[in-house]
């Protein structure tokens, strides 16, 4: 039987004239289970376990519940039309107005102001200043002003609906702890904050200790104004295989796991006090296509260039069986990256089809000359190198994709990594954003509030990864002209039934491209000790993001 609680025993002793041990104090600990090592902290990494951790340390101007309403945290309230803080000026454009909350401290007792946002602000407009996501930011944004210590406005240069969550002022990273970065080398790229070291937040748990290779403990931070946590110390522990995952959760090392697989429910649920639960998932495990990046030079892919023999590894692909067989029955097969309450309602798809899939290989010139079972041109053999991560799920997916594609006559390497290689940087030499790799099987969230893609970012012209360009995210190299145009003007549409009519469009030409192949949305599962967390509404309800799983850390209860 696990503990109720862990204890960790502070022996004092107290020298007076008698010598005698006094009571004993002791700790409510929270030991997560966490699959995945961030090479990085957010934002000098966009793995999403290392953006999860802010969840515990570190808050923005906002957040979303899990009906997706929005809240305010460090912002006095949420910018509105009808509050007078969102305002349509005269050329259209759209202008936000922030007022942070008075009294806010960072960790280490600093106070909360604009200059904060305001440096924020300066890095991602700059890419001098430091090789991080910025999304859509430095295109879209006109100007930043700070109007005192608490006020501060944005003004886009078209109108822009998605202003909470697409080119939103951040505020989440303290200013007086990497301005000296910058000023001393020009950039934040080496910040010891990235790597853990002086990681200070806005939120109810302060940064201790990242062990590499093992965990990062965090404690209760005595400057957090919000409602107090009620753990003193969390632990997220590394455990990158989902088997060590289950039995660590089995033996009581662990008290939450969460994020596995579908296909361990009755496994998980089977263990003596712990309550499974899920939640709606943002991610959309697929298939990506290097079409445009061949092994990071920015050129077409030798074999995968050729739309007929994407076309032909897809149709060769039975998705829905798959979902299936290695999931469970119901699990829907993605058409799109966008949530599926913004599909198109005749959104194309592949279906399997592996007579068609060998007429297209066919056409394409690919035919097995030499009769060994794979398909060759010009004396190059069709094997592709197929990476993932070392989730077991993914892992089992290669597997048996594998086998169908051999049905075809293409060949593949399967290469599971793990997910601090596969997702690292560019200039840490990331496999998905230098484009050394072929096919690769992973997850990339869309946003659930909106049908943009935010094509510049992730999927535009003009962003695949470089030495020049080390901050572009478009690794797999897609263009298309045509779905940039469309994207970026469902971004700055504010009519409702128009926007959507564009994102319907901008999807067909996603579509297209044909990189980008989904199978199967999965929900996120917790297996939670109930004997250790009290497993209440506020544990259930963690958000609606994908990376706000533990926004709520400070309401859990230890169990009584």
């Amino acid at each position: 039987m696990v503990k109720k609680l862990r204890f960790i025993t502070l022996a004092l002793f107290l020298l007076a004239l008698t010598v005698g041990a006094a009571g004993a104090q002791d700790e409510k600990v929270l030991v997560i289970g966490w699959e995945q090592e961030p090479p990085k902290l957010s934002p000098w990494a966009d793995n999403t376990f290392g953006t999860l951790i802010y969840g515990f340390t570190n808050r923005d101007l906002w957040d979303w519940d899990v009906n997706r309403d929005i809240y305010p945290v460090m912002a006095e309230e949420v910018p509105t039309l009808e509050n007078g803080l969102v305002e349509t000026l005269e050329n259209g454009n759209t202008r936000v107005t922030v007022k942070l909350r008075e009294g806010m401290k960072w960790s280490d007792g600093e106070p909360v102001t604009t200059a904060d946002c305001q440096f924020w602000h300066e890095v991602k407009m700059d890419p001098a200043k430091g090789a991080i996501q910025r999304e859509n930011y430095p295109d879209v944004v006109e100007s930043f002003e700070v109007v005192d210590d608490y006020t501060m406005t944005i003004t886009y240069n078209k109108p822009w609906p998605d202003y909470t969550f697409d080119s939103e002022i951040n505020c989440y990273l303290p200013e007086h702890v990497l301005r000296p970065v910058l000023e001393a080398d020009g950039t934040i790229d080496n910040a010891p904050f990235g790597s853990g070291e002086g990681v200070v937040g806005y939120g109810p748990y302060k940064f201790d200790e990242w062990v590499i290779g093992s965990q990062i403990t965090l404690s209760k931070n005595p400057n957090w104004d919000g409602e107090p946590g009620k753990f003193d110390k969390i632990i997220l522990r590394f455990i990158t295989d989902s088997a060590q995952m289950l039995n660590a959760m089995e033996a009581g090392e662990i008290d939450v796991a969460f994020n596995w697989a579908d296909d361990l429910v009755d496994s998980y649920s089977a263990i003596d006090g712990v309550e499974v639960f899920k939640t709606d998932g943002v991610y959309g495990d697929a298939i990506w296509m290097n079409v445009g990046n061949f092994k990071g030079t920015g050129e077409p892919h030798p074999m995968l260039g050729d739309p007929k023999v994407r076309e032909a590894i897809i149709r060769a692909i039975d998705r829905i069986s798959l979902a299936e067989d290695l999931v469970g029955e119901g699990v829907t097969v993605p058409k799109s990256w966008t949530p599926e309450a913004f599909w198109a309602p005749d959104l194309p798809y592949w279906d399997y089809d592996p007579e068609l899939a060998n007429q297209l290989l066919d056409e394409a010139g690919w035919v097995d000359s030499n009769d060994n079972g794979v398909r060759d041109k010009d004396g190059q053999e069709l094997v592709l190198r197929f990476f993932t991560t070392t989730r077991q799920i993914r892992m089992d997916y290669q597997v048996v994709i594998q086998e169908y594609l051999n049905e075809v006559g293409v060949g593949t390497q399967l290469l599971p990594v793990p997910s601090n290689i596969l997702f690292a940087s560019f200039n840490d030499r990331g496999i998905l954003d230098t484009g050394d790799f072929d096919l690769a099987l992973f997850a990339l969230s869309s946003n659930p509030l909106s049908p943009a893609f935010s094509a510049p970012d992730w999927f535009g012209c003009g962003n695949t990864p470089s030495a020049e360009k080390p901050t572009g995210k478009n690794g797999w190299g897609s263009c298309s002209e045509e779905f940039d145009r469309l994207d970026l003007e469902v971004s700055s549409t504010v009519d409702p039934e128009k926007r959507l009519e564009l994102a319907h469009q901008a999807q067909k030409a996603f579509f297209d491209m044909g990189f980008w192949h989904g199978l199967y949305l999965r929900p996120t599962w917790y297996a939670i000790n109930s004997t250790v967390v009290n497993v209440d509404e506020a544990v259930k309800s963690p958000g609606t993001l994908s990376a706000n799983y533990f926004n709520n850390i400070e309401f859990w209860q230890p169990a009584q």
